[in-house]
């Protein structure tokens, strides 16, 4: 219980840490990183009770379904083509990609899948984890992602506008 504690205490301290350096990803990063590098540090394996884990899922649910309201609802019949095409678009890059890391043997085809797909690194690091793959990659591959395109995107975003405003 005590190792417990102490990934906690990691990182929550690695997660307001972040959170306040405004750091790429902020809270969620921090907090993986800081108990990552915990986890590096203490020999051992820090293995999270079943309890706890469906309680941190349910947590992770409830502040994800809060961000809905009814003009939510408007939005669907316009997004939803569009979150479907994506989605298998997305998909099946992931697929090829998660092949051909198998193939390469730079990982097992299945764990790449789950550090590969544009869901978030919460939840496919815990459906990874949920299915016996190897999270730590998992979560590996997701924070490079999301460092990759918080950097990234806000360029592009801004870039996008400028060419949009100007015209061809």
């Amino acid at each position: 219980m005590e190792r417990i504690l102490l990934i906690v205490l990691a990182g929550t301290f690695g997660g307001l840490l972040a959170g306040k350096m405004n750091l790429p990803g902020g809270p969620l990063v921090g907090a993986m990183l800081g108990t990552a590098l915990t986890a590096v540090v203490i020999p051992g394996s820090f293995v999270i009770p079943d309890h706890l884990s469906t309680a941190i899922q349910i947590i992770l649910g409830i502040t994800l379904g809060m961000t809905f309201n009814r003009s939510s609802l408007e939005l669907i019949p316009r997004i939803l083509p569009l979150a479907i095409l994506g989605t298998i678009a997305l998909l099946l890059v992931s697929i090829l990609l998660a092949y051909g890391a198998g193939r390469l043997g730079i990982i097992d085809t299945p764990t790449a899948l789950f550090g590969l797909v544009p869901g978030g690194m919460s939840g496919m690091s815990l459906m990874a984890q949920a299915e016996g793959h190897r999270t730590d990659i998992v979560a590996m591959l997701h924070t490079i992602r999301i460092f990759t395109l918080f950097l990234i995107v806000p360029l592009l975003a801004r870039v996008l506008q400028i060419l949009l405003r100007q015209g061809p």
